[in-house]
This record gives structure tokens, C-alpha cells and sequence, in this order.
């Protein structure tokens, strides 16, 4: 059997020659590099302005900012399959929505939505008053329940970056049958849109 190359073997190999001088290095530095340089900067500038190295805070803010255009990208311009993809712009939009709840802090504020009354500030120590104790137990409860929806969804955020365990995918279509595979798009239906590795088109 003879082997012979396609013509457009030898017009790629010309083509990765072409990209490895230093002249079509410098076009694409100026041609693609730094417009999209610009852009990233002027982007996250509102962001990388207050950055500050001692709160990490301020690192989840860059995070939040680089998932927002991800998301759109996915939903109005991905090639993926309708179904998955959807389920991925749909986990994106949960962990910016948990981002921003984490760096505003705003947890109280749901809590109180929650429980139907806000925090009583009337007493304390500039107060002149002592506490009264159902109002202590009152405000307790909207503390603790803060900190329960906090620590909440932050477990959640990393389960949405973490994904789901392909084991469990792997048990289930092994105890399938050849028919029962071909019966319907099993992937599809147990895939969540979890797992940041995959956040891609």
C-alpha cells in the first residue's frame, strides 16, 4: 500500500513555519495580543482597581467579573449541544450569583427576608438600655441563620467548580442494559452542568 500526503499536509507544515518567525510574531502581538490586552484591561479595570493583597475578597471579585462574559459567550455563541450547554450557563449564573453574596456580605439581609422581621438596633451599649431578652433571642436567630446560608452556599460554589463524581455516570450505565442505553440520551439527563473544567466551547 502506498502512502502518499494530501497537499494540505505540506500547506500546514509551511503554515506552523510561518507562525514560529519572528516577524508574523510581532503581526500577531499587534494584530491580536493587544487589542485583546486592552480590552482585559479595560474590562477589569473597575475590578483591579481596588484590588488589595491582604482580603480575598477582592480575588473572588476577579472571578465573579471573568465568569460574566464566560456565561454570556456560552449561551449566545456556543457550539455545544443545546441541553448540556444550557445546564452549564445556568451553574455559571449560580456561582456569580454566590460570588456576589459572598463579597457584598449580604446575608443578613436574606435572613431577615426569611424570617420576616429585621435586626433590632434600638439597644446597646450606646443604647442607655439594657436588651431585652426576646429581643436577644430575635436577633440570635437572624445571626444564626446568617451564618447557616453563608457557609450554605458557600459549600455549594465548590460544588458547582468540582463537578460530579464520573463514577456514578460510570455505575449506572454499566448496570443498563444494551437497550436501555439506546433508548434515550443517559449523559444528558444525569449531567447538572457542574464542574469548571468543562465551562468551555
Amino acid at each position: 500500500m502506498d502512502i502518499e500526503f494530501a497537499p494540505s499536509f505540506f500547506r500546514s507544515l509551511k503554515k506552523l513555519r510561518r507562525h514560529n518567525t519572528w516577524w508574523y510574531k510581532t503581526y500577531e502581538f499587534f494584530r491580536y495580543d493587544l487589542c485583546r490586552g486592552i480590552k482585559n484591561i479595560l474590562f477589569f479595570w473597575r475590578v483591579i482597581w481596588r484590588v488589595r493583597s491582604w482580603d480575598a475578597n477582592f480575588q473572588l471579585r476577579i472571578l465573579t467579573r471573568s465568569l460574566e462574559p464566560l456565561a454570556h459567550t456560552l449561551e449566545y455563541y456556543g457550539n455545544e449541544v443545546e441541553i448540556p450547554r444550557k445546564k452549564k450557563v445556568a451553574k455559571i449564573k449560580r456561582a456569580i450569583e454566590i460570588l456576589k453574596n459572598q463579597t457584598e456580605d449580604n446575608y443578613i439581609e436574606t435572613a431577615e427576608k426569611q424570617l420576616g422581621y429585621e435586626v433590632d438596633c434600638s439597644y446597646g451599649i450606646f443604647a442607655g438600655e439594657e436588651e431585652p431578652q426576646e429581643v436577644k433571642d430575635a436577633n440570635t436567630k437572624i445571626f444564626s441563620l446568617t451564618s447557616d446560608i453563608k457557609e450554605k452556599e458557600w459549600r455549594e460554589l465548590w460544588r458547582i467548580f468540582e463537578g460530579q463524581n464520573i463514577n456514578e455516570y460510570i455505575m449506572l450505565t454499566d448496570r443498563m442494559s444494551r437497550e436501555e442505553k439506546q433508548k434515550k440520551d443517559h449523559w444528558n439527563e444525569w449531567f447538572d452542568g457542574t464542574d469548571m473544567r468543562g465551562w468551555w466551547d
